[in-house]
């Protein structure tokens, strides 16, 4: 019984820990959060991405980058599509934290319309998160 029990303990345990699909990355810059989110959106075209929404009262900026060289197998599959959340805020100490999301998404195109399913974070979107840090999250 105890066998039993401690199998089942295994195979639902190894059935949620798929980890987490998307990549974050943070820093504490010295610039005040309005200036280090209008570093941030500058930095956004020259990477290929694409202003989606942009919130000044929270300092907050999502973004996109559609991918259409990824090819698969797959009919229905129409391309992936690279997202960016961005936001600088105050911490508990009073500095400021930057905050950056990297996720990927594979947009099918369904009998519902195009769906978009979450994958790991893409090769590409994580260093674009990274070169975000790196050009408005430096002390």
């Amino acid at each position: 019984m105890r066998s039993h029990s401690l199998l089942g303990t295994l195979l639902l345990a190894g059935a949620c820990g798929g980890g987490r699909f998307y990549d974050t990355l943070a820093a504490s810059p010295a610039a005040a959060p309005a200036d280090v989110i209008a570093c941030a959106r500058a930095k956004l075209r020259p990477l290929g991405y694409e202003e989606t929404s942009f919130d000044q009262t929270d300092n907050r900026v999502t973004a996109r980058k559609v991918d259409n060289s990824v090819r698969r197998p797959e009919p229905q599959f129409r391309r992936n599509v690279d997202r960016l959340e961005i936001q600088a805020a105050p911490d508990s100490s009073g500095k400021t934290s930057l905050t950056v999301i990297g996720h990927t998404f594979a947009e099918y195109s369904t009998h519902r319309g195009p769906t978009e399913e979450e994958e790991r974070a893409s090769a590409d979107v994580k260093h674009s998160s990274q070169a975000v840090i790196d050009a408005c999250g430096r002390p």
